[in-house]
């Protein structure tokens, strides 16, 4: 597709913009493939990993949008605690009864769907990662559409969010990487190119059966700071 990346502005999450970001989340929730893939419920991807975000801290949130069409998100937190205190109390007992309910009526029917619920209740909390210290309060996520991949919005999106986290104070960053073994190139550009530290790595196998590969969760950590050159992305930001 040929953009012209004049015209993307980079903005602040407006209500409006909700179902375009839960909506790009469906689509790119299995590592930038469509989250059904590995479960056929696709209201359950952006319930887990949009709808906390965008309810309760939707002032970390910023959106890339061409010509009033939101192309890419980042959605993020800057307060660990709350987030899973919330993530607890309100977003996992919905999940879990959507996902009962359905069980309930029969309305599964994919085997990667009952891989995935197997390995929820049989393994997810024995490759947990531990938590990053209290100083690294602040993630995000970040999507972009398929057709914009490649043309820097994920910079761009960055910027505008450590942006806000500074104005906010916060003093470190934490993030979740998954990777096939022997493809670890975004933990590598986020340790040298951002100033992100590997601290904790674990096996991760919810999704080896289904590509024949091996997997692995890394916990990253970085100090906040402004990232290099920042200014010259300026105008692409509202």
């Amino acid at each position: 597709m040929n953009l012209n990346m004049d015209k993307v502005i980079v903005r602040p999450f407006e209500e409006r913009d909700r179902e375009s970001v839960r909506r790009i989340c469906r689509e790119t929730g299995l590592k930038g493939d469509p989250a059904r893939l590995f479960f056929e419920d696709e209201e359950i991807i952006p319930l887990l990993y949009v709808d906390y975000y965008l309810d309760h801290e939707p002032h970390a949130c910023f959106v890339a949008d061409v010509s009033s069409r939101v192309v890419g998100y980042i959605i993020g937190s800057v307060d660990a605690h709350r987030r899973r205190r919330i993530m607890l109390i309100r977003i996992y007992p919905r999940v879990a009864r959507r996902i009962l309910g359905k069980l309930l009526t029969l309305q599964y029917r994919d085997r990667e769907t009952f891989r995935t619920l197997w390995w929820i209740a049989t393994r997810s909390w024995r490759e947990a990662l531990p938590r990053p210290a209290d100083r690294y309060s602040a993630h995000a996520h970040f999507n972009v559409g398929k057709d914009y991949r490649g043309r820097h919005l994920g910079r761009r999106l960055a910027i505008a969010f450590r942006r806000y986290i500074l104005s906010k104070g916060v003093k470190g960053l934490y993030a979740i990487i998954r990777e096939q073994e022997g493809q670890e190139l975004l933990s590598a550009f986020l340790c040298r190119e951002r100033g992100y530290r590997i601290i904790a790595v674990r096996r991760n196998t919810l999704w080896e059966k289904s590509t024949g590969c091996k997997w692995y969760a890394r916990l990253l950590v970085c100090d906040v700071k402004p990232l290099a050159g920042e200014e010259d992305d300026e105008a692409g930001l509202r």
